[in-house]
């Protein structure tokens, strides 16, 4: 028998004191438990579920492994830490999505214009089509798409940042504008890696590691955006082991530091099959991830860059998704100082190459092995969200 209904007494306790329960709780899985004790329970936390989608939008949630099935617009979800399947399933088109952030996926139309769908309440918002670069049409077209904020809690402040076409150019967009703004002169950076908001700007870091601050102080609210004056500086002009680098993640910490990832592959031909042993094959594989921390991003010279071997109790998720570090005090079952990736490669599929790397030893593990059909579009992380019924979260209990 339900704890609530052998004691009826906590069915009734204060609103205040519930509000005070909640806002202790961190994990959005709680939260949905929470609403499950009783109606009451249920109704308070319904009450609350502004709020709590503001708190998670600023507290790193545990992200979901979006899983493909072939020939079906569906895709299942995936627990690292429980390890398992859920039976629940959201509505995906079975296409490539070019970037996963605050909950929303970034979809490539054919007439080169993003749609951002959050598969938890089947919102979509259509972008206005990206008119530089490359003519012809291909599904690699945007190489990642990160979101300012979530749209549906600020519809007229969010904004986007596209590294798109096959220099990998840079390009924003803002809510309610009817076109996108280029970046032609970006103060020698080329070849766009990735792109975090970070401490309310989008910073961007090249293929020779300088990293770019866009300063949008001097946007006007007219009706077309003005050209955003672009703060960029190359602070590590030679980078030590070049060799067998193939991406490189920006990553902002709970303490507000900002972290470089670079991720290493195998020059050989060697694939990773299930039972972890290494068969010759046609494809890289990820062998290392090195994480460096960087100090205070100025105009006075270059930061400190300092390698770091400990995350903490944290672990961090890379991919096409907005980069982020999880706390593993919060989310037991999570293994603390490990990187969780996915194949973001998008010019070489590898549906194997994703795993969990232990940043202390250099080991790597499986987390989800998914088929190896190059017809099924890459998996993505996702955090899930609160938005739309969210009383149907209860699949992930």
């Amino acid at each position: 028998m339900h704890s609530a209904l052998r004691n009826p007494e906590w069915a009734w306790l204060p609103k205040h004191i519930l509000d005070l329960i909640l806002d202790k709780l961190v994990s959005l899985y709680a939260y949905i438990q929470f609403g499950l004790v009783c109606k009451s329970w249920y109704s308070v936390a319904r009450g609350n579920k502004k709020k709590r989608c503001i708190i998670n939008a600023s507290h790193p949630q545990l992200p979901l492994l979006l899983i493909p099935i072939k020939d079906s617009e569906e895709r299942r979800l995936y627990n690292v830490v429980q390890g398992k399947v859920y039976d629940f399933r959201v509505e995906v088109p079975l296409k490539r999505c070019c970037g996963s952030s605050n909950g929303w996926l970034f979809i490539l139309e054919e007439d080169k214009c993003l749609t951002l769908l959050n598969p938890f309440s089947n919102q979509a918002i259509k972008l206005p089509p990206i008119t530089e670069g490359e003519e012809l049409f291909s599904e690699i077209f945007v190489w990642k798409a990160v979101l300012s904020k979530d749209p549906v809690l600020y519809p007229n402040d969010y904004e986007v940042a596209v590294i798109y076409d096959g220099m990998r150019r840079l390009a924003l967009y803002r809510a309610q504008y009817e076109t996108w703004t280029y970046f032609s002169d970006n103060g020698g950076l080329k070849i766009f890696m990735d792109v975090i908001y970070y401490k309310g700007s989008f910073y961007a870091i090249d293929y020779w590691m300088g990293i770019g601050r866009i300063d949008n102080t001097s946007i006007e609210n007219s009706v077309s955006w003005p050209q955003v004056n672009l703060v960029l500086r190359r602070i590590l002009p030679t980078f030590p082991e070049k060799q067998n680098v193939y991406d490189t993640f920006l990553v902002e910490t709970s303490d507000g530091d900002l972290l470089l990832v670079r991720r290493y592959l195998f020059k050989e031909d060697y694939e990773w099959t299930p039972d972890l042993e290494l068969e010759e094959t046609g494809n890289d594989f990820t062998i290392k991830f090195r994480v460096y921390k960087l100090g205070e991003l100025s105009n006075n010279g270059p930061p400190n860059l300092v390698e770091i071997n400990d995350l903490g109790d944290y672990a961090m998720f890379l991919g096409c998704n907005h980069s982020t570090l999880v706390s593993t005090l919060e989310f037991p079952g999570l293994q603390r100082n490990c990187i969780y990736y996915t194949n973001d490669r998008v010019d070489v599929y590898n549906p194997l190459d994703a795993g969990i790397f232990k940043l202390g030893d250099g080991e790597i593990r499986p987390h989800y092995i998914p088929e190896n059909d190059e017809d099924l579009p890459p998996t993505n992380w996702i955090v899930p969200t609160l938005q739309g019924d969210w009383h149907e979260g209860t699949a992930f209990l």
